[in-house]
């Protein structure tokens, strides 16, 4: 039997056994045969040939094996030396078999390589393979699942078993698999003892995958949508452009989901999600780590590109001055307050007149006010090193916290973000599919589905283990699509490394590795490490070939070459060599057909096989792209009763106030640089607009400076 690992079997343990099995029926046979010579030999001891032959009968039987071991005892010539022949000719033929021959470590057949396609009694052995258990699994090519719930296989083996016994009906069951899906229906008892033996490792596979696919090679079509379909667990499912919840929502509706949409497209069209909803854990504390990690992944996503990375100060000072106005909201604000709006609001507070730093802002009188009542406060402390510094480098933190926080000022981002009604901490009691929209070509705004993924994995984590003491109820699976678009989410390797024991899951997908190499610069190798199953789809990325065709190993090849000679004494000779040889070179991935797709999974060899038929599922008529109109009946696209239509979440109109950075003014002081002007725009009772200017500092530092100009150019305002 050949071993999973690719290293195969010693060829001289069976034999080797044989031999061990017939040296224990030999030795008392040997014995025996020892007594006999002796019973049958004269006064001298000499043996009797003839007489010993005649006698087989009388002395080499099983009942004289005592009487013979009783004379090899008493020490009696030739009974004690066929004793000692018989263990010492066993002992010399086990040791041949196990070092004489030299061939222990043989590798007849995968001397350069053992790599090979799976077969399908590999794919059996994790996946569903009942008539009923089709939707127990994830759908990984046409052929190939992993299987979701394994208790629910057992169920449904057992039902298939118990199904067997009884006499057989006429008829197709009402339980099988549509005759048109592709894939396996045949009995686990079908399994080879090989796959018998695999599976007992199989029950340990996590869900996390990889999936690669360059543009057009049908990463939502091959992959997203099959699985959505499945309706087998909670769903996390990055939508560029909206177009699955579209295509999905109502069939999900239908089976009995809540649908949720976090619009980062079309603001207006989404559910509201505050990030200081989920500071707190179970027990209803904040968690101060959770505070650090939420400004982490705001700054971590919004820093410029460009931005020199050499100078850290400006980023440690703006997170010192923003976890300090966080925690005293945290500490002392209403719920209402709790919000990226209020610590903007905070901000304004603030202010720093050069020469004249002794002279306290409205926030400043905050603090002292905090600090009199909680000396030890976490915000207090905070602020009190963040006044270290000097007035002129303070104005400048002031402005680059500001600049970072102008994205919470827009009329839209506040409306979003004001408030939560998304519920993440519910994705894992029940069926939700909770789809995050996010702009196909603009990021601007994609920091805040970084910060949503982080504060759902991290409340997920804590409602599994302090609400439900180890496990959600409903497996809820992250399914990433443009992952690379998302952010940058912190500690994401470590999140994929623990998440299967609290029944969560993630299929990250991207086009090529060069993307999350770029994202993940130090951490990138260990996201596939953590992932048992690779989905390759096709691309043209060279470092992403190089990766899967190494991933893929060398298989063990018999080469011909054919020599001719030509001419009138012509002659040929034929020369087989042994050598190995790429499962997939680098030009054969890059060319392969747009059909086919490899699957890795850990334990196995790959799978090449084809892609999912989408059309062929048997609840591919409920999406909205199944449905064709009639044109008897003068129907329309527009009359799709599948589409899913986004409602409008968000009407609280709130009051607005922008301030515009767009203007740089040279003031003629020749000791000085430019001077930055904030312009105010508010409203009256009438609603009139007023505006006010004011010019706040001077000696604009270059990296503020870089801030200012990508805001300006973030919301193009004149």
């Amino acid at each position: 039997m050949a071993s999973n690992m690719g290293i195969p079997e010693k060829k001289t343990d069976t034999l080797l056994y044989i031999i061990i099995v017939c040296c224990i029926i030999a030795f008392p046979v040997i014995v025996l045969a020892g007594y006999t010579l002796e019973m049958t030999a004269d006064k001298n001891g000499n043996i009797q040939a003839f007489e010993a032959i005649g006698s087989i009968g009388e002395y080499m039987v099983p009942g004289n094996l005592d009487k013979a071991f009783q004379v090899v005892i008493s020490g009696n010539g030739m009974t004690r030396n066929a004793c000692v022949f018989g263990l010492f000719g066993s002992m010399i033929a086990i040791m041949y078999r196990l070092v004489g021959n030299g061939k222990r470590y043989h590798r007849r057949g995968v001397e350069h390589g053992s790599a090979r396609w799976g077969n399908r009694q590999e794919k059996e052995i994790i996946a569903d393979t009942t008539r009923a258990g089709f939707y127990n699994n994830v759908i990984c090519a046409s052929d190939v699942f992993l299987v979701l719930d394994r208790k629910v296989r057992e169920q449904n083996e057992a039902a298939e078993e118990a199904k067997s016994k009884k006499k057989k009906t006429k008829g197709k069951p009402k339980n099988s698999k549509p005759s048109n899906l592709t894939g396996t229906e045949i009995s686990i008892k079908d399994v080879t003892s090989a796959s018998r033996e695999a599976e007992k490792i199989k029950p340990m596979l996590n869900l996390n995958m990889i999936i690669l696919g360059g543009s057009g090679t049908g990463k939502s079509r091959f992959f997203v949508k099959p699985n959505l379909l499945q309706c087998n667990t909670s769903f996390v499912v990055t939508d560029p452009s909206g177009e699955l919840v579209e295509s999905c929502g109502k069939m999900l509706q239908k089976h009995g989901y809540e649908i949720r949409v976090f619009n980062l497209n079309d603001m207006k069209h989404s559910s509201n999600y505050n990030p200081f909803h989920y500071l707190k854990d179970s027990t209803g504390e904040v968690n101060s780590n959770n505070v650090i990690k939420m400004i982490n992944v705001f700054m971590t996503n919004t820093k410029v590109e460009g931005m020199s990375g050499g100078d850290q100060f400006w980023d440690d000072a703006t997170r010192l001055l923003l976890s300090s106005l966080c925690f005293l909201l945290i500490e002392t604000g209403t719920e209402e307050e709790q919000n990226f709006a209020g610590v903007l609001d905070l901000i304004h507070k603030a202010k720093v007149i050069e020469g004249k730093e002794e002279e306290k802002s409205e926030l400043d009188l905050m603090f002292d006010k905090r600090k009199e009542a909680a000396p030890k406060a976490l915000s207090v402390q905070y602020y009190e090193e963040f006044k270290q510094a000097a007035g002129k480098t303070m104005q400048s933190i002031l402005i680059s916290t500001t600049t970072k926080l102008q994205y919470f000022k827009l009329e839209n981002v506040h409306n979003l973000t004001f408030m939560d009604n998304i519920s993440l901490e519910t994705m894992g009691d029940k069926k939700v599919a909770l789809f995050i929209v996010i702009p196909s070509t603009d990021t601007t705004y994609n920091f805040l589905a970084a910060m949503m993924y982080t504060q759902l994995f991290d409340t997920l984590y804590d409602r599994a283990i302090n609400f439900y003491h180890g496990r959600l109820p409903v497996h809820v699976r992250f399914i990433c699509d443009e992952f690379a678009n998302v952010g940058k989410i912190p500690d994401f390797e470590k999140v994929l490394a623990t998440c299967r024991k609290f029944e969560i899951s993630a299929q990250v997908i991207l086009q090529n590795l060069s993307q999350l190499k770029r994202m993940y610069e130090k951490s990138w190798e260990e996201l596939p490490g953590n992932c048992d199953t690779l989905i390759y789809l096709g691309g043209k990325d060279q470092f992403t070939n190089e990766y899967l065709s190494k991933e893929l190993g060398k298989e063990t090849i018999d080469q011909l070459s054919i020599n001719q000679t030509k001419g009138k004494q012509g002659s040929s000779s034929y020369n087989n060599a042994i050598m190995g040889r790429e499962l997939a070179t680098i030009d054969e991935l890059t060319t392969m057909d747009n059909n086919n797709c490899i699957v890795m999974v850990r334990g196995l060899y790959p799978f090449f096989t084809n892609k999912f038929n989408l059309s062929e599922h048997p609840r591919y008529a409920e999406l909205g792209e199944g449905w064709k109109p009639d044109a008897e009946k003068g129907e329309t696209a527009s009359d799709n009763p599948y589409v899913y239509y986004l409602d409008r979440y968000v009407d609280t109109q709130p009051e607005t106030e922008f301030i515009d950075f767009s203007e740089f003014i040279d003031t003629g002081d020749t000791e000085s640089a430019d001077t930055i002007r904030l312009r105010f725009v508010t409203a009256d009772d009438n609603g009139a607009e007023i505006e006010q200017t004011e010019s706040i500092m001077s000696d604009i530092p270059a990296e503020i400076q870089k801030l200012l100009e990508h805001c300006t150019g973030l919301y193009n305002v004149a």
